[in-house]
């Protein structure tokens, strides 16, 4: 065994939530059955894994297993170190307890001394900033108060391996930089790191490589830009938004009173061809189609622009010229919003369409209407891209 592993996954599988069944070749396992099938992976003692994958493909049961909570079904997982999850952040928290007795009971199920105790006290109520309230029973913190508790304890367990569930986005954006900038301090100190996320913007700052798991399966590993690409490519195709997406099917059940329903919404280039990838700094224009089920007047419409961790960038809206709404005919009509050099760079940008009268309420509500990328031509993505970043700023150099 190569000392420099510290976790070894091999041809390891997962049924749904059901308990190992012994012995395998008696039994057999159905592929259906698993959460996890065939996955074979290993980390680097001190090294960072980011795990990317959609709703469903395995990504917190892998943890689990991983953590021990629940034992593979086929297949080994060997964990060289003491390992600490972060996968339920509240869990393990006593409501009852204040927040300090909290932090010595936690401390101590992780089998720290009194001693280690006393000195790892403090650095968590310091780092949670919750030094009005530690002393205070846990009923009335706040969510975020206890995500900051609960994160400040698991920071300080001085684990070998941290296992973190999408805490990272917890609390307040100046906590969630905090815990960011500790996590990364942990990993210059040699704590090996595995990181759960929707987001492969989070995933590409902190891992350094990443997996990319699909209905159970590990479809590719290696470099965590490389596997962020891929990711984003993968959620174009699943939304069916290369071209264009028919919005009609979801249309009864989306929200919104539903005079106005939007049926399709697409993006043409400057050469006037429809497209989901368009030259940073080109012209665009988004096409949004719709029915009205009757005469409506004083009507907006808001095209609400995010990047791909879900950051509000910018609203085109009819509001933000002259103040100016629209009258809406009974029937099917099309509308479009005509963007000059588009200023924004990234991939798997995406707009939410929205309907709604004098601004007071929504008619109907379209999210993830449309997803594209925006890259400055022939450009090639990488870790040292001059591109990075959603703007490009010109600027002057000088010495002094």
């Amino acid at each position: 065994m190569n000392d420099d592993i510290i976790i070894d996954v091999r041809n390891m599988w997962k049924r749904y939530g059901l308990p190992p069944v012994l012995p395998w070749k008696k039994t057999g396992l159905r592929e259906e059955e698993c959460a996890l099938k065939d996955i074979s992976f290993q980390v680097r003692r001190g090294g960072s894994l980011g795990i990317l994958g959609h709703n469903g493909a395995g990504k917190s049961t892998l943890l689990k297993v991983l953590a021990g909570v629940t034992p593979p079904d086929k297949g080994s997982v060997a964990i060289h170190g003491r390992i600490f999850p972060m996968i339920e952040l509240n869990a393990g928290i006593s409501m009852d307890l204040t927040g300090r007795e909290n932090i010595r009971l936690l401390a101590t199920l992780m089998g720290f001394s009194d001693r280690q105790i006393q000195k790892i006290e403090p650095e968590v109520v310091d780092f949670s900033e919750l030094e009005q309230w530690i002393d205070r029973p846990v009923w009335q913190y706040s969510s975020g108060m206890m995500s900051r508790l609960a994160f400040g304890i698991a920071v300080h367990a001085r684990a070998d391996i941290l296992l973190v569930d999408e805490v990272l986005s917890t609390g307040d954006i100046v906590f969630q930089k905090k815990c960011q900038t500790y996590v990364q301090k942990l990993l210059s100190d040699g704590t090996t790191l595995l990181f759960v996320s929707h987001s492969p913007y989070f995933v590409e700052r902190i891992c350094e490589t990443g997996i990319l798991l699909d209905k159970g399966r590990l479809v590719l590993d290696g470099d965590v830009h490389d596997i962020a690409s891929h990711y984003l490519q993968r959620s174009l195709k699943k939304s069916e938004n290369y071209i264009t997406k028919d919005l009609s099917l979801d249309m009864e059940t989306r929200q919104g009173s539903g005079e106005i329903r939007v049926l399709k919404c697409y993006m043409k280039g400057a050469r006037g061809d429809v497209t989901h990838e368009i030259e940073y700094g080109e012209n665009i224009t988004i096409i949004v189609e719709y029915i009205a089920h009757c005469d409506m007047n004083n009507i907006d419409l808001s095209i609400d622009l995010y990047t791909t961790d879900g950051i509000l960038v910018t609203c085109f809206t009819h509001l933000s010229k002259d103040n100016i709404s629209y009258n809406v005919k009974k029937g099917i009509h099309a509308i479009s919003c005509t963007i000059g050099k588009f200023p924004i760079k990234g991939k798997g940008l995406y707009l939410d369409v929205c309907f709604s009268k004098d601004t007071l309420y929504s008619i109907d509500y379209v999210q993830n209407a449309l997803m594209f990328d925006s890259f400055p031509k022939d450009e090639i993505r990488s870790q040292t891209s001059r591109y990075q970043g959603l703007l490009e700023c010109p600027c002057t150099w000088e010495e002094r």
